[in-house]
This record gives structure tokens, C-alpha cells and sequence, in this order.
């Protein structure tokens, strides 16, 4: 997951059982749902220091944006551009 502060944004890409989902825009308040990953987005690239980490379930993303979003972001790890 990506946090893009500026626009108030989240952004979160990933699999489902190991099947690419896309990517997926929400606004950085809000709750990620299966139905907001498109198999053509990708996030944008100015965002590559804006990783907020590794996530296992759309739950553990929804948790840490309910409880912790001003959490500090990093650089991508490179297996993840």
C-alpha cells in the first residue's frame, strides 16, 4: 500500500490467491473493498516513496487505515516496483 498525503489518497496493489487483482484508489479515510481493484490500474509512480508496507488481507490494509495512517512511509522495496 502506498499513502499519497498530498491528495489524500490510499493506494493498494496485490493478488488473491496468487491471481493479480490491479490496483486500487480509495480515499485515504475510507475502507478498500474487493469491487475498487481494476486489473489495468497501476499506481502511479511519484509514489514510490510513499510505501506504507506489506499487507496480507484487505482487513490488515482496513485496520491499519482506521488506526494508524499517519503512520511514516519508506522507499518501495525493489522485488515490489
Amino acid at each position: 500500500m502506498w499513502l499519497d498525503r498530498e491528495n489524500r489518497l490510499a493506494w493498494a496493489q496485490g493478488t488473491q490467491e496468487y491471481r493479480p487483482m490491479g490496483a486500487a484508489v480509495i480515499a485515504i479515510t475510507g475502507q478498500f473493498r474487493h469491487r475498487d481493484f481494476q486489473q489495468r490500474r497501476g499506481r502511479p509512480l511519484h509514489l514510490t516513496n510513499s510505501f506504507a508496507g506489506f499487507f496480507g488481507s484487505l482487513e490488515e490494509v482496513n485496520e491499519f487505515l482506521r488506526t494508524r495512517p499517519r503512520a511514516g512511509t519508506r522507499g518501495t522495496p525493489h522485488h515490489a516496483r
